[in-house]
């Protein structure tokens, strides 16, 4: 009985941990613009992959991938496939690179999940628009990697606190 209340616990926590990392890009993104919206989602995701393992990280993936096609403009499916292989991505650098407790090797491994977001995003970005790579790096990524590194430390901690004081 004690499982199915946790696994229940985490199903919540999980929708609502994108739900609010989606509006608060939402909110930040509209107020600041591009230069100052971290992508919030993807830094849930790598989160929930290095405190929970693949498969937690996988289903924080898949919500979060359906909320962000549903309101986004690209073809559904998109940032599903972005953040599920991001999700893997967490978990390959986790068993290979991560030191646990360490937070220079919380916020390497949310650069390289960064990264590789950006170039999958482009990449399928270039199937139906004309894509500058020069301007992207520039406009796009150089600003999701500042504001995304400047928060990911603080969110990773509020959101261990979270975890741990509900027990989650």
């Amino acid at each position: 009985m004690g499982r199915k209340i946790i696994m229940i616990k985490r199903c919540v926590s999980i929708a609502l941990f994108i739900y609010i990392a989606f509006l608060a890009e939402f909110v930040l993104f509209n107020t600041f613009g591009s230069w100052g919206k971290p992508e919030l989602m993807l830094l849930v995701i790598v989160f929930c992959g290095l405190y929970w393992g693949v498969r937690g990280s996988f289903w924080v993936a898949f919500v979060a991938g359906v909320i962000k096609d549903s309101f986004g403009i690209e073809p559904f499916g998109t940032y599903l496939l972005i953040f599920i292989v991001s999700a893997f991505l967490t978990t390959f650098i986790r068993q290979n690179l991560y030191q646990p407790g360490s937070r220079f090797s919380r916020a390497v491994v949310a650069f390289f999940v960064l990264a590789c977001f950006f170039i999958m995003e482009t990449l399928l970005h270039m199937r139906l628009f004309d894509v500058r790579i020069a301007e992207a790096i520039s406009f796009i990524f150089l600003p999701q990697v500042l504001s995304t590194m400047i928060v990911v430390t603080f969110l990773f901690h509020r959101l261990r606190n979270v975890a741990v004081r509900f027990k989650i």
